[in-house]
């Protein structure tokens, strides 16, 4: 660690402004150069965005990236040295995860470098863009490029001259916690193995990476060390093929190293993964790898990412603006993950190894509570197959594991967070017309999780206290401990959901008990202090209740963040609360002095008040929707490395930037309503794909839209537009939508009680 810190001292660690970084990544004509993959990687006020600046394609298998922790989310912009390099990673999630498949380059005695590995580096020397990543690690004085394809990474380590090349794979260190690893040196150029590890947030459940990497030249020598974690180089051994370890403090790997030459020698490394077996790992890496070279491989890359991104087109506004804004659809494309093999097999929820209908790829790793709200409605947007795939994977899921999951991490369930999210976006998916997967199990699966507790012994959980749902109406403070109000609301978003898609099937007997159900979180309103609170299964009121108080009945939040979250049915709470006392505490709720983490104040750092900013749109003040979210992005979402707020969470916050910055979003997305804001770019084009009839959908904006938030009017396709919202099928169907802007409010605009967006009262089932 002293070598480092003297090394990181003499090369004056470097933090690039967020002008030089967005001028490299400008240098490129195509989209992609708009996309700054260091945005998301600092510590904000909010904390981290856990975000990693590493190679992937979208919804790839692989994430190859730098790790510069030894435990927890991979990469932090502002730390001064790098561990490493692993294959796989989560997109901004809070628990420490994966980092599976872990490798370095070094030169010099291997002897010495197995317990310290890390390497000082400075910004200058680093570099991202989609699918592809560089740095120097300064203390071997070496140059890292990385890049990938959906199952393979390839890492390309240039060396200098007169000194031995090394490649070392601590295959035991991960980012989580190791259970088991095994490696093998096979001939002179290739290493394969596993490495097992736990799933994330201290979950029991492990799975196993296997991985196959292969070299472009013969090894000079080889070997593999094995024993525990800070054990000493006497547990090398020179010329040994294999090694394992069985417990959670083992310290095992591999290392090949090349002969000294008289210039600088560059070695490429190709490195599949499968969760199945070893022979799909090696498989992955023919299929995807075999004959290309880096650059090749790099330059697919790019032209995946071009396509992927340039599914949106925007239009003006300034270069800040445009990183920020494919920053975020970036991110928005890195997860749900890809998990079959290039043959088409996977790992189903049974444990058994099942195959894709050819064409239609398997999905996994769901931040189901978090890309309800708006991931995965954008990718119903503009990404309409491969949401039909990640909806079908939901139900091959319940088919096979037996319960639709919360938050599923590969094959596993972890039961994270709260609610029935992924119901919600198979209904989402379903009403915006995108059928082409199996509703008639999907169905089953949702009515179960709504309405049953699971089988005893099962490793799904289900609903939290859906029996006292039942009996109750409610989830009873003195029985469901963590979040008993916020638990019944995302169960109500949930019901209502599945109410509308009653609906849309003809069930009509489901539709009335569903639509009864989407209001149980009526019965935890108090109508003396009209707020939602908990409850005891007496019927008393807890007493005491603060609704400034952490945790006091509510998931990650306070009373404050979650009197807004009904999105389904607002018209009942505006009338409930009274629409004086709701605008009142909702312009408050925006009345922050700067952004933080506040118990009576908007949190931009967390999805449960994603919503909130919409909701004037509700109760007659629109106006105040577009100042506030123009004031979220602006002071939230920045070019810097901290320019993103809190965790990404798979995509969550990155897709609610999307919408908003395009001037469109769902509060309720079942009800395929789209709530307006004032767009922050002159013109906005997506393109539109099967099943959806249009071409595109045009959103374009009179008057320099970056500086004046406020609308005057607005027309959709030619006519006067006078609601503040939008169908869905207005934008599936093609069209274009105008606006004229300007920098002061016109009250007029939006505001009669006609113009509010549809709430469940407003309709009988």
């Amino acid at each position: 660690m002293q070598m480092l810190r003297r090394l990181a001292a003499l090369a004056g660690v470097l933090v690039l402004t967020t002008c030089s970084i967005a001028a490299q990544q400008s240098a490129t004509e195509d989209v992609t150069g708009d996309v700054n993959p260091f945005i998301g990687t600092g510590r904000g006020p909010g904390g981290p965005g856990n975000l990693f600046p590493g190679a992937s394609l979208p919804f790839g298998m692989v994430q190859l990236s730098p790790d510069t922790e030894s435990h927890g989310f991979g990469y932090h912009f502002g730390d001064p040295g790098i561990q490493g390099f692993s294959m796989t990673h989560m997109s901004g999630v809070g628990c420490a995860n994966e980092g599976d498949v872990f490798f370095t380059a070094t030169t010099g005695p291997v002897q010495t470098q197995i317990d310290d590995i890390q390497s000082p580096y400075v910004h200058k020397g680093e570099a991202a863009a989609p699918g592809y990543y560089r740095v120097r690690l300064l203390q071997w004085d070496i140059r890292a490029e990385l890049s990938a394809t959906e199952h393979t990474g390839v890492a390309r380590f240039t060396f200098p001259a007169g000194k031995a090349a090394n490649f070392l794979l601590p295959i035991s260190h991960t980012l989580d916690e190791t259970a088991a690893a095994s490696v093998r040196i096979i001939g002179d150029r290739q290493i394969e193995g596993f490495v097992e590890d736990h799933v994330f947030c201290r979950k029991q459940q492990t799975y196993r990476v296997y991985f196959a990497i292969t070299f472009d030249r013969p090894f000079s020598s080889f070997g593999t060390w094995s024993g525990t974690r800070y054990g000493g180089p006497g547990n090398i051994t020179a010329g040994s093929r294999s090694a394992e370890q069985s417990t959670h403090d083992g310290w095992t790997g591999a290392y090949a190293t090349w002969a000294p030459q008289t210039q600088s020698q560059t070695v490429t490394a190709k490195i599949a993964i499968s969760y199945i077996d070893a022979e799909g790992a090696d498989n992955n890496l023919r299929a995807e790898a075999a004959g290309k070279s880096f650059s090749q491989i790099r330059d697919e890359a790019r032209a995946d990412w071009r396509k992927a991104l340039s599914v949106i087109d925007v239009s003006g506004g300034s270069a800040a603006r445009r990183t920020e804004f494919y920053t975020a659809l970036y991110h928005s494309l890195l997860m749900p993950s890809i998990f079959n093999d290039a043959d088409g097999r996977y790992l189903g929820f049974d444990g058994e190894v099942h195959h894709i209908v050819p064409g239609h790829p398997v999905y996994d790793n769901y931040s189901g509570w978090d890309i309800y709200r708006s991931e995965l409605p954008l990718l119903a947007m503009i990404a309409p197959k491969r949401m039909q795939d990640m909806a079908q994977s939901i139900v091959l899921m319940y088919q096979q594991g037996g319960w639709i999951g919360r938050w599923p991490q590969n094959n596993h369930y972890t039961n994270v967070m709260a609610g029935s999210p992924l119901s919600v976006a198979l209904a989402t998916a379903w009403l915006d017309g995108l059928h082409d997967f199996d509703m008639k199990a999907a169905w089953k699966g949702m009515l179960a999780d709504a309405t049953q507790a699971p089988p005893p012994g099962k490793p799904y959980q289900g609903e939290a206290g859906i029996e006292w749902i039942n009996q109750l109406h409610y989830a009873p403070d003195d029985k469901v401990r963590y979040g008993s109000v916020s638990q019944l609301q995302e169960d109500a978003i949930a019901y209502a959901s599945l109410y509308r898609l009653a609906v849309s099937l003809g069930k009509s007997a489901d539709a009335r008990m569903l639509y009864a159900r989407a209001l149980y979180y009526r019965n935890l309103f108090d109508p003396s202090d009209r707020y939602f609170r908990p409850r005891y299964s007496n019927g008393k009121w807890v007493p005491d209740f603060d609704p400034m108080q952490q945790y006091h009945g509510f998931v990650e939040g306070t009373g404050w963040h979650y009197q807004w979250l009904e999105p389904a049915d607002l018209a009942w709470v505006i009338k409930a609360m009274g629409r004086d006392l709701f605008n009142q505490r909702l312009a408050q709720f925006f009345d922050y002095p700067t952004p933080a983490w506040y118990a009576q104040y908007y949190n931009p750092y967390n999805e449960s008040d994603l919503e909130a900013p919409f909701e004037f749109n509700f109760s007659g003040m629109p106006w105040e929707s577009q100042r506030v979210v123009r004031r979220v992005l602006d002071e939230n979402y920045t070019t810097a490395p901290d320019g993103l707020p809190g965790n990404d969470d798979c995509g969550a916050m990155s897709s609610w930037a999307v919408l908003s910055m395009m001037g469109i979003y769902s509060v309720d997305p079942s009800s395929l309503a789209y709530e307006l804001v004032g767009p922050v770019f002159p013109k906005v084009v997506i393109h539109l794909h099967k099943p959806y009839t249009g071409g595109t959908f045009t959103i374009e904006v009179q008057g320099a839209a970056q500086d004046q938030p406020y609308i005057q009017s607005v027309r959709l396709n030619g006519k006067v537009h006078d609601q503040n919202w939008i169908s869905f099928r207005s934008i599936a169907s093609g069209g274009r939508l105008s606006f004229v802007e300007s920098g002061t409010p016109t009250k007029a605009w939006g505001s009669a009680p006609a113009d509010a967006p549809p709430s469940l009262s407003d309709e009988r089932p």
